[in-house]
C-alpha cells in the first residue's frame, strides 16, 4: 500500500528552524524559562517536566494524597495517564465517558464521588469536558486537568487548564505541540505550586549527547510524516513502531531536555496560528461529513471551542471501523485507531467493567487527517475517501445479509470489503 502521495494520519510540525534551535540549546547550562509558554496558556505557575506523564506524577505527589488513594479517571484516554496514577502511589478508579464529548460523563463521576480522593479530567482530542458540572460534582476534591490534547480550547470563554488545582501539557513527538518530548505542569494553587517547584528542582539534567540524539530523532520523525516519505517509508514501518510502543514516553527522574524546552518556546510563538488553521480544516471536514448517518462526529457544543487536535469519528462497530480504515488506506489516506487497546491495558490495572461507552469507543474510534498543513483539496480528498469507504462497506454488509447465515458472520466482523 505504499504510495508517495499517501496523506499521513497526522503531522509532526517540527522544521529545520526547530532543529537548529534544539542543537544550540543542547549545550546550554540549563533549560530556558517557561515564561513564554506560561503567558500563552495564561498560567501563573508553570514548570517544565520531561513528559506529560511525569507532570501528572509530580502533581499527584504534591497533593499529598493518602497511599493507594483512588483517583477518578476516564477509562478511554491515553493509557499513560492510568499508569502515571499508579506510579504516583494511587489507584486509578475508572469512570465512563460521554459519547458526544468523549470526556468524563458527569453521572458516572457522581456515582464514584464518595469513593475517590481526586479527579483527573481529560480534555480528549481537543474536546472540552463539561467543567461546570464536573466541578460541582467534585466539590471539595482536587481536580487535575489533562490538557495534553487541549491547549487553547475553551469552555465559556475560559481556557482549559484554568479550572482545576493543576493541569499538564505534553510536547511529545506527535502531539499538537511537538518539541520531541517534554511536558509542562501548570499549577493554580500557590501551596501546590511550591511543592511541585521543589520536586522539579530535584530532577536530574541530561547530557548534551543524549540531547543531540533526541533532537535528531525528532527531526527524523518529522521527515517520516511528510509526503512523499510517509507513503514510501513511514507508513510501512508504522505497525512495528506501534507494537513496540516507540512513541510512548517513559516515566523517569530526569528533567526536561534543554532542546525540548527551547523548541516548545519557539513553537509557542506560532501555536495560536497553527490552531486556527487546524480548526479551519476541521470545520471544513465537518461540513463535508455533515448528514452522514450512523457516525458520531466531533461537533462543538454551545459555549465551547475545540482546538481540534484530532478529528475522531465513532463508527457503528469495530468491523465497520476496520473496513473503513482499510478502504481509506487503499485510496492512500491513512487513519488511526487511537488507543484501541486501552481496555485491555486497564484490566491489568484493576478495571473490571462498568464503562460501556468507553469500551465501545475503543472499538469504534477512528481519527481522520485534519491537521494545519493540509490544503483544502486534501481535506476534500479525506472526506470523499471516507464517505466512499463507508458506503462500500455498508453496501457489502447489506448485500451479504441477503445470504443465509450472513447475519452471524456480520456480527462476528467477518465481512470486510
Amino acid at each position: 500500500m505504499t504510495h508517495p502521495q499517501t496523506i499521513p494520519r497526522f503531522a509532526v510540525p517540527y522544521g529545520a528552524g526547530d532543529y537548529w534551535a534544539a542543537l544550540r540549546a543542547a549545550f546550554r547550562q540549563s533549560a530556558p524559562s517557561p515564561a513564554g509558554v506560561a503567558r500563552l496558556l495564561g498560567a501563573k505557575w508553570a514548570y517544565w517536566t520531561s513528559s506529560g506523564r511525569q507532570a501528572l506524577w509530580l502533581i499527584l505527589r504534591a497533593l499529598r494524597l493518602p497511599r493507594e488513594a483512588r483517583v477518578a479517571v476516564p477509562l478511554y484516554c491515553d493509557g499513560s495517564v492510568h499508569t502515571a496514577i499508579r506510579e504516583a502511589g494511587c489507584e486509578p478508579f475508572f469512570v465512563d465517558i460521554d459519547e458526544k464529548t468523549l470526556t468524563i460523563e458527569p453521572t458516572s463521576l457522581a456515582k464514584a464521588r464518595e469513593r475517590v480522593a481526586a479527579v483527573v479530567v481529560v480534555h480528549y482530542f481537543g474536546h472540552v469536558a463539561r467543567m461546570d458540572r464536573l466541578l460541582e460534582i467534585a466539590r471539595g476534591l482536587p481536580v487535575i486537568e489533562d490538557t495534553a490534547h487541549a491547549p487553547l480550547s475553551y469552555h465559556g470563554g475560559r481556557m482549559t487548564g484554568s479550572f482545576g488545582v493543576a493541569s499538564f501539557y505534553s510536547f511529545a513527538s506527535t502531539k499538537y505541540w511537538p518539541a520531541g518530548g517534554g511536558g509542562l505542569a501548570v499549577i493554580n494553587d500557590q501551596e501546590t505550586a511550591e511543592r511541585v517547584r521543589r520536586e522539579v528542582a530535584a530532577l536530574a539534567p541530561t547530557g548534551p549527547w543524549e540531547e543531540l540524539k533526541k533532537a535528531t530523532g525528532q527531526a527524523a520523525k518529522s521527515l517520516l510524516f511528510r509526503r512523499p516519505v510517509y507513503g514510501l517509508l513511514g507508513r510501512p514501518i508504522r505497525p512495528s513502531a506501534e507494537r513496540r510502543r516507540l512513541l510512548e514516553p517513559l516515566l523517569d527522574g530526569k528533567a526536561i531536555q534543554r532542546n525540548q524546552a527551547a523548541v516548545a518556546l519557539r513553537q509557542a510563538a506560532v501555536f495560536r496560528e497553527r490552531v486556527e488553521r487546524q480548526r479551519h480544516n476541521s470545520l471544513h471536514l465537518l461540513a463535508r461529513l455533515a448528514g452522514v448517518s450512523g457516525v458520531v462526529l466531533p461537533v462543538e457544543r454551545a459555549g465551547v471551542r475545540y482546538n481540534y487536535y484530532l478529528f475522531p469519528v465513532l463508527l457503528a462497530d469495530s468491523a465497520e471501523r476496520d473496513a473503513v480504515a482499510a478502504g481509506m488506506l487503499r485510496r492512500h489516506v491513512d487513519t488511526s485507531r487511537i488507543h484501541y487497546d486501552v481496555v485491555e491495558r486497564a484490566r491489568m490495572l484493576g478495571y473490571r467493567g462498568g464503562c460501556p461507552v468507553s469500551e465501545a469507543a475503543a472499538a469504534r474510534m477512528l481519527t481522520l487527517p485534519n491537521y494545519a498543513c493540509l490544503s483544502p483539496a486534501d481535506i476534500d480528498r479525506v472526506a470523499t475517501v471516507f464517505l466512499d469507504a463507508l458506503e462500500s462497506h455498508r453496501c457489502c454488509v447489506s448485500s451479504a445479509l441477503a445470504v443465509p447465515g450472513a447475519e452471524r458472520r456480520v456480527k462476528q466482523g467477518a465481512l470486510v470489503p
